[in-house]
């Protein structure tokens, strides 16, 4: 049996969600009340808040079709004109990839200088190894670039190359310094300190 988890992130999207179409319903029953035409205030409702972007997540955006919102309209209706008519049941399936191989994955990124998270995995994937059920040793690691970039966020990815540059360049700039100052060194002092000349003093005895 599969099992699935509510995501943590849906609650707040859902609870936005189902603000705005409240808002719309709503806005179109007064509409109406006041006489406006059902098509009218229909359309003139859905173009006002079709793309708007969730405060929660900026990323996702309300999408609202004329036909679509009066179906959300008799949904709000038969709910009761609250917005919990609006409710959600939203589930992801919960992932089969083991956390051990992003975590190794991290470290492989966080050890070396690479170009982009696309070449970053295919290297990765092509040192083989044991990497969790179904995997074997010295074989290819059969999880796809689009699973990758849905678990391991690309901006960490770029924050762990950032630093690996920032510790080159501290290395190079500490490696000019100490040249520069041992140059300035040898500028100043010998390589072997001077022998002192002793004075001998005249032997008069005959």
């Amino acid at each position: 049996m599969k099992s699935f988890r509510k995501s943590p992130h849906s609650s707040a999207w859902q609870a936005e969600r189902a603000a705005l179409l409240h808002r719309a319903c709503n806005s179109i029953q007064m509409r109406i009340n006041h006489g406006e035409r059902n098509r009218k205030a229909f359309r003139r409702v859905a173009k006002y808040l079709t793309g708007r972007a969730f405060k929660c997540d900026p990323n996702r955006r309300l999408v609202l079709a004329e036909s679509t919102l009066r179906s959300h309209f008799r949904k709000w209706k038969r709910g009761g004109e609250v917005p919990a008519a609006f409710k959600l049941n939203y589930y992801v399936r919960r992932p089969s990839i083991p956390a051990p191989v992003f975590v190794r994955f991290a470290e492989f990124c966080a050890s070396q200088p690479l170009p982009s998270v696309k070449a970053a995995w295919e290297k990765f994937c092509r040192r083989g190894g044991s990497f969790g059920r179904g995997q074997h040793a010295g074989k290819r690691l059969k999880i796809s670039y689009n699973q990758l970039r849905y678990n391991f966020p690309a901006a960490d990815f770029y924050l762990m190359q950032t630093e690996i540059r920032a510790r080159a360049e501290s290395e190079i700039k500490q490696a000019q310094l100490l040249s520069k100052i041992i140059a300035e060194i040898r500028e100043r002092l010998p390589d072997r300190p001077l022998r002192r000349r002793v004075k001998r003093e005249t032997d008069f005895q005959i």
